[in-house]
């Protein structure tokens, strides 16, 4: 999984970021490569990823799955040409759906402060984490 955002952004990481680097493609000098569900898209990947290592809830922040007033369609602005800029999103619901017949052992939270997300109850964060 984004295996063109590793190639474009690893010298960035390796500078920046002292953490795990970890995919599901193979052969990234400096990654490790983890088998786990993708899903299709990054943000039900990371639900996979977090279940893989054992998570039995997950609180999610920031699954909007729609497009900003201003047609943004990340916080960060626009990934350079080549790579991903959320062009797939009309799969997401198919995506996120599929995923949740994948993730039987996990209590899902929809944290975020708006949603087109419907799968999961929805709370406030600091309603989610009281119950952490």
């Amino acid at each position: 999984m984004d295996r063109a955002w590793w190639k474009t952004y690893l010298d960035d990481v390796r500078l920046t970021f002292r953490g795990d680097r970890l995919s599901s493609a193979r052969s990234i000098n400096g990654v490790e490569t983890v088998r786990f569900y993708q899903g299709g898209n990054s943000g039900a990947g990371a639900m996979s990823l977090a279940e893989h290592f054992g998570a039995r809830r997950i609180i999610l922040l920031g699954y909007d799955c729609g497009y900003a007033g201003d047609g943004k369609r990340h916080w960060h602005g626009d990934h350079p040409k080549g790579l991903g800029n959320a062009v797939s999103m009309p799969k997401w619901a198919a995506q996120f759906a599929d995923m949740a017949g994948h993730l039987g052992n996990c209590k899902i939270v929809n944290a975020s402060r708006r949603s087109a997300l419907k799968l999961w109850p929805r709370q406030r964060l600091d309603q989610a984490l009281e119950g952490a």
